[in-house]
């Protein structure tokens, strides 16, 4: 193609000029316009792709939750745990109920220090839980929605100032850490990207 800077007319009387003005514009122009209808049509009608769960489980309204099982050595982090969760549904407006039905277990709580400062004194910790859970539709006889058998969740901290984030003590941090998986587990069973 060579790029004239001149002004020409296509088949409409109109002048064309600069970027436009190419050696048989009329046909690229048509062809630029098809190009435009049919990425427009197929936008329209296709979509961008994105899927929520709630569109595949609108007829799921409620949730029941029975308390979480506990193998780990930490005492009451199923009843925190579990309340979260069932805040984190509702959030998402989903009442308590017999629609679904969301089942957990904790198979692993550590809080083991990361990085060490002075005379060996740790300066951050993580805190790893590690959980099964399943999701049921129950409305539709049972189906398996969301099976995790292996849901590891970590959470940084640190117990010193000066180290870019605000030092917490270990309840802050698993407060924290229930939220954030609470918030987690309940988005990837609501919406699928």
């Amino acid at each position: 193609m060579e790029r004239k800077s001149v002004k020409i007319k296509d088949h409409s009387n109109r002048k064309v000029s600069g970027a436009l003005a190419l050696k048989g514009a009329p046909l690229y122009n048509s062809i630029y316009i098809y190009l435009i209808i049919l990425s427009i049509t197929c936008l329209i009608f296709c979509g961008c792709g994105y899927k929520t769960k709630s569109d595949l489980l609108g007829h799921i309204e409620s949730v029941s939750i029975p308390p979480i099982a506990n193998n780990s050595n930490e005492y009451a982090l199923e009843e925190d745990l579990g309340k979260a969760i069932r805040q984190e549904f509702s959030n998402k407006g989903w009442g308590e109920g017999s629609d679904s039905l969301f089942t957990a277990t904790i198979v692993d709580y550590r809080v083991e220090p990361k990085t060490l400062g002075r005379n060996n004194q740790p300066e951050q910790y993580t805190i790893i839980i590690t959980l099964s859970f399943v999701f049921q539709d129950v409305k539709r006889g049972n189906k398996i929605i969301r099976n995790e058998k292996n849901y590891v969740k970590y959470y940084d901290f640190y117990v010193v100032e000066g180290r870019g984030k605000p030092p917490e003590t270990l309840k802050q941090a698993k407060d924290n850490l229930i939220r954030e998986t609470s918030q987690d587990i309940v988005s990837s069973i609501v919406e699928e990207w």
